[in-house]
């Protein structure tokens, strides 16, 4: 393999028709990719295509005993979803090469629509308002969802953004307001998910998710408690 190429490996014959595709990357509070792999995994969607590039850092995940590529694509065949989904954090030189490939390829399928959905981080929105939303030649105004006014996407899915955006080819991020850059927001994974039940009709359960928040809350509590007794002077 060239150092600038990419292949997306088919596992299976994907009859062209008029899909949408969902793309969860690594990002802030990791929401894009967990949201997306709990949504693949709660479903039992199957894997139909994966990413190979020297642009994309080496790692395999091991599931159930099955080794599994990081960067995947997984079909809802019931409701045409595409499901694009990587927990890699692609360098800079990496991301157009993989975003242009990525977006040939799912034009190719008969993709229609291309979402992103990702983390908005330090928002100041209110706690009320559980997604913002930028659209391009996609309406989305009846969910109920505020557009974003300020925001940033960085990456693969910055790439995907921009070259939609100079081709028209239609297009929308939903961005979950997070307070978590570095370690998984399960609670705004849990909420990523309720904003594409609400949308796409996937009937996806979130507490789990959930119940992860309170044991990541309580752990951490019982942390600062210990460290409070063990510098507490008498």
């Amino acid at each position: 393999m060239s150092d600038n190429s990419v292949e997306i490996r088919e596992l299976k014959p994907i009859p062209k028709g008029e899909y949408r595709a969902l793309l969860g990357f690594a990002g802030a509070g990791f929401i894009g990719n967990t949201a997306t792999m709990f949504i693949v995994r709660s479903k039992g969607f199957q894997q139909v295509a994966w990413i190979k590039s020297n642009h994309i850092p080496p790692m395999t995940l091991i599931t159930n005993g099955v080794p599994m590529q990081s960067f995947r694509v997984h079909l809802d065949e019931a409701e045409k979803i595409l499901f694009v989904i990587t927990e890699s954090l692609v360098p800079a030189e990496g991301c157009w090469p993989i975003a242009e490939a990525l977006l040939k390829w799912l034009k190719a399928r008969g993709v229609q629509e291309v979402y992103s959905l990702d983390g908005l981080p330090f928002s100041a929105v209110s706690p009320e308002i559980k997604a913002l939303i930028y659209a391009n030649k996609i309406d989305l105004t009846k969910h109920g969802y505020p557009a974003l006014r300020e925001g940033a996407l960085s990456g693969v899915s910055s790439c995907v953004l921009e070259e939609c955006v100079d081709k028209g080819y239609p297009y929308a991020c939903l961005f979950i307001p997070t307070n978590k850059l570095t370690s998984i927001d399960y609670a705004g994974s849990a909420e990523a998910i309720d904003v594409l039940n609400k949308m796409f009709k996937l009937g996806v359960d979130s507490s789990p998710l959930r119940a992860s928040d309170d044991a990541q809350k309580k752990a951490v509590e019982q942390k600062q408690t210990g460290l409070g007794k063990m510098f507490k002077r008498d």
